[in-house]
Order: C-alpha cells, then sequence, then structure tokens
C-alpha cells in the first residue's frame, strides 16, 4: 500500500503555463480537486516551490525562477492557482 502512496508522489506533475512578460512571470498551474487550504508556495532564491498536503503527504512542484524575484500576486479560482512574480530591477 505505500508502494501505491509513493507513486502517486513521483507522479505529481499537474500542467504549468509560465509566461515572461518582461517585468514579470505568471505562472498557472492546473490542481483539479484541490482546495486552497491544501496549498503551499514558497519563493526561496531562485526555487519557487508549490506544495499540496494528500494525507498528511505533502506533493511538490519546483520550478526555477530569476534570482530576486518576488510574490506579488495570487489567485486560486476553479482550480487553477496563478501566482504573479515581480521580477528585480537590473
Amino acid at each position: 500500500m505505500n508502494h501505491d502512496i509513493s507513486q502517486k508522489r513521483k507522479a505529481f506533475d499537474p500542467p504549468v503555463r509560465v509566461t515572461d512578460t518582461g517585468r514579470e512571470i505568471h505562472i498557472s498551474i492546473d490542481l483539479p480537486g484541490v482546495t486552497e487550504e491544501q496549498i503551499r508556495i514558497d519563493l526561496e532564491r531562485t526555487t519557487f516551490t508549490v506544495s499540496i498536503m494528500d494525507h498528511d503527504k505533502p506533493l511538490k512542484k519546483t520550478i526555477q525562477v530569476q534570482k530576486g524575484s518576488r510574490i506579488s500576486k495570487k489567485r486560486f479560482s476553479d482550480g487553477i492557482l496563478e501566482i504573479f512574480l515581480e521580477k528585480p530591477s537590473l
């Protein structure tokens, strides 16, 4: 039974769209069946991580971003998580 859970964790690879508008990065992640309370987002240096709590075990998706980026806006609606990252000024 534990083997099934570990396979599910490895298979967590939701569709992600990343758009760079020049001044900001827009990340859109499809998370059908997930509630907002299950979602945790972290941004540390160049690593943006979305974690979903599933039966007390986090499922994680990591995206590399530009150093110095910061979260400017986040929105979750109809199973789609949208994150806007402000890029550092040069």
